[in-house]
């Protein structure tokens, strides 16, 4: 994203406090941010957008993040920039998982997918695998979750110059690995053992990963005690004793910087370690203690993890009523997996069914395409000819010639000749309505059908075509340009024209004004 007069970096600065413990300022930096740029669409208001759903999000202001979501989604379109609209549903999927709202969950993951695919941007192309990430993971999707993380953290691409991006993928990854570890281990199946062995190694690795990025890019502050902290908690069953002492050190200073969510995530990997080290008392005491700090509004999974710690460690230590309860735990898990199991498969039969209509739609027009300019090639023209003389609605057909053409290819070469060819395509299409057929008849000759014109049409856009080509051919620096020359000629129904003569009609003016203009 371009920068503006420093408006890029005080967007990154409030971006920086987002996700670093300060939502509060970050939102109201943001918002004064919004009142100077104004309502002009822009990649800098639509990163402000963005940011103020991102600092609502971590500030658990749903009515806040939304509306900054739906702002960032009409800057995108106004913009023509998919990545941001990726990036916007991504945060209204979290916002609504998180709420208990809920929504369209699947189509909103479609239609962020979709827009990420069509985004051409690096940088929010990095972004929305991480958003899209982070909406599969509150999912417990983690087959799908754990690629799009991966994605991020191979490009590092950062639309905003953050140093801390590179962290954050890995340290989500760290983080996804160990949830998806833990579900499978509730599940009290030995069969899982192997691949809870996996996540959990994985977990490490990137943990191990986040602390080396932290420490050269010299982060201070929040980022290195995360990143400590999940490095401990994938370690806690190897030295459970050095484990618990980092995880301790940590829980205690996110508590002090107001993130109760990543505390009683702390507190809670901490029980685990006391528990491994033989210091039941210590982790009973530390998982009632995470309990405790857990904000009402924290994800669901975090909340699982949170909650069935404390039984399991209850039930350890010799509690009658945790054992029934980690019984009962056990089989709610089990429902919970199938149930999670039912998701994946909806939502990549949806994700399926849509990339199927996206290749069938882009089969459809590379039929209908000419590969050369990119306007219609002769059977889309015939279709629309074949429908509008179905319908009997009024037509005008307006066919154009290159002249010229062949002693650019002779003098020039074909490649210029092509050149040639693809900007008049273009022209075309720009001088046209969206709704009017712009497609190469074949050779140097194309046609545009309007569908419905009024009666000054065809005229006026005959007469704007001739202006653009002159100001190619009066602009054009290479001599192949500025040979540029149309020969044009329309016909329209409304004159009496049948349709089915139209382009015959049009076809036969056309030279005649090829003609005229040799005989000039």
């Amino acid at each position: 994203m371009r920068e503006t007069s420093g408006v890029t970096a005080r967007i990154a600065a409030a971006m920086t406090r987002a996700q670093s413990g300060n939502p509060a300022e970050a939102g109201l930096e943001i918002n004064r941010l919004l009142v100077e740029l104004g309502t002009e669409p822009s990649h800098e208001r639509a990163a402000a957008e963005y940011v103020r759903a991102v600092a609502a999000h971590h500030a658990a202001d749903a009515v806040e993040a939304l509306d900054a979501v739906d702002g960032c989604i009409r800057v995108a379109r106004a913009i023509d920039e998919p990545g941001w609209e990726a990036n916007a549903i991504a945060i209204r999927i979290v916002t609504l998982i998180r709420t208990g709202e809920g929504g369209d969950s699947v189509a909103d993951l479609v239609a962020a997918e979709n827009a990420l695919s069509r985004t051409r941007d690096l940088g929010l192309a990095g972004w929305a695998h991480t958003g899209l990430g982070y909406a599969y993971d509150l999912l417990r999707l983690y087959e799908l979750c754990i690629p799009h993380f991966e994605l991020a953290a191979e490009g590092d691409h950062v639309p905003l110059g953050l140093a801390e991006a590179p962290a954050i993928n890995r340290l989500n990854l760290a983080e996804s690995n160990l949830r998806w570890a833990h579900e499978l281990e509730r599940l009290g199946d030995t069969s899982y053992d192997a691949e809870i062995r996996v996540r959990r190694q994985a977990a490490h690795r990137w943990a191990g990963e986040a602390v080396d990025v932290i420490v050269a890019a010299d982060l201070l502050g929040y980022w290195p005690i995360v990143g400590r902290m999940w490095l401990a908690a994938s370690n806690d069953e190897t030295d459970a004793g050095a484990a618990a002492v980092i995880l301790k050190d940590c829980r205690d200073q996110l508590a002090k910087l107001g993130d109760l969510e990543l505390a009683a995530i702390a507190g809670t990997y901490l029980a685990r370690a006391h528990a491994t080290a033989g210091r039941p008392d210590d982790a009973v005491e530390a998982a009632l203690r995470a309990g405790s700090d857990l904000p009402p509004t924290s994800d669901p999974p975090v909340e699982a993890l949170v909650r069935h710690t404390a039984v399991q460690i209850s039930a350890e230590a010799g509690d009658a009523g945790a054992v029934t309860g980690l019984q009962y735990a056990r089989a709610i898990s089990r429902g919970w997996w199938a149930e999670r199991l039912r998701g994946l498969y909806a939502v990549r039969s949806a994700l399926a069914n849509h990339e199927l209509s996206i290749r069938h739609d882009a089969e459809w027009r590379a039929a209908r395409e000419d590969p050369l300019t990119g306007v219609g090639n002769r059977r889309a023209l015939d279709e629309r000819m074949s429908v509008v003389h179905d319908a009997g609605r009024s037509v005008a057909v307006i066919a154009i010639d290159v002249d010229n053409l062949k002693v650019i290819n002779d003098s020039y070469g074909h490649a210029c000749g092509d050149e040639v060819l693809r900007r008049v395509g273009h022209l075309l299409r720009e001088q046209s309505r969206a709704e009017d057929v712009v497609a190469r008849a074949g050779g140097d000759e194309f046609v545009v059908v309007l569908d419905n014109p009024d009666e000054r049409g065809a005229r006026e856009l005959v007469e704007r075509i001739k202006a653009a080509a002159d100001r190619v051919a009066a602009a054009g620096v290479e001599p192949w340009f500025a040979m540029l020359r149309l020969s044009i000629g329309q016909a329209a129904s409304t004159d009496g024209t049948p349709t089915s003569e139209l382009l015959a009609v049009a076809d036969q003016r056309m030279y005649t004004d090829k003609r005229l203009r040799r005989g000039q």
